[in-house]
């Protein structure tokens, strides 16, 4: 009883104020600038379409000036450095961000802004698993693309489709797993 009359006359004598929250009814803010990301691995041709696709279904969910979209890949753990299909994954991969670069981006005299990005990372020889291998999987792609949007440093990355000029001042990144939409 003394606990529900405690409460009650708590209620009465402070009066509730809402949360603070972002208003982005009128799109993002240039200087709130953010990437949306997807952590992932190329692993077959079939693959890349299914992340192509749902990067695309994303954006058109999300249409904004100030977000743009990304595959940060690297390849399955292997025996070896490289495997033989390898360069023809990266290849299709940079063509689909091209495409949508091409389909959706905004054209600037002869160029097209990108929106869309692939970041890849090569494999690196892990002593303690004794395989070749992204370096530290998630973890280590996100400290790469962080980097390089705080200072530049493109060594984590093999291949980087899109014109990262765009990503300037880039304040905030998403990160999805392949199967988490961005209503």
């Amino acid at each position: 009883l003394a606990v529900s009359l405690m409460n009650w006359l708590a209620s009465l004598l402070v009066a509730p104020h809402p949360l603070p929250k972002m208003d982005f009814s009128e799109g993002i803010p240039p200087a709130w600038r953010a990437l949306v990301v997807v952590p992932t691995m190329l692993t077959s041709a079939a693959g890349i379409d299914s992340l192509i696709e749902a990067l695309e279904v994303r954006f058109l969910a999300n249409r904004d000036p100030s977000l743009h979209f990304a595959l940060l890949t690297d390849f399955l753990d292997a025996g070896q450095e490289s495997l033989p299909g390898d360069a023809a994954l990266m290849q299709l991969a940079a063509e689909k961000i091209d495409a949508l670069n091409l389909k959706y981006g905004q054209k600037i005299g002869s160029t097209v802004a990108s929106i869309f990005f692939l970041f890849h990372r090569p494999r690196r020889w892990n002593a303690q698993e004794r395989v070749w291998m992204g370096y530290e999987r998630k973890r280590g792609k996100l400290a790469d693309l962080n980097s390089l949007l705080m200072s530049g440093m493109r060594d984590g990355f093999s291949l980087i489709v899109g014109d990262t000029a765009a990503l300037a001042g880039t304040r905030y990144v998403i990160t999805l797993d392949t199967d988490t939409q961005l209503p």
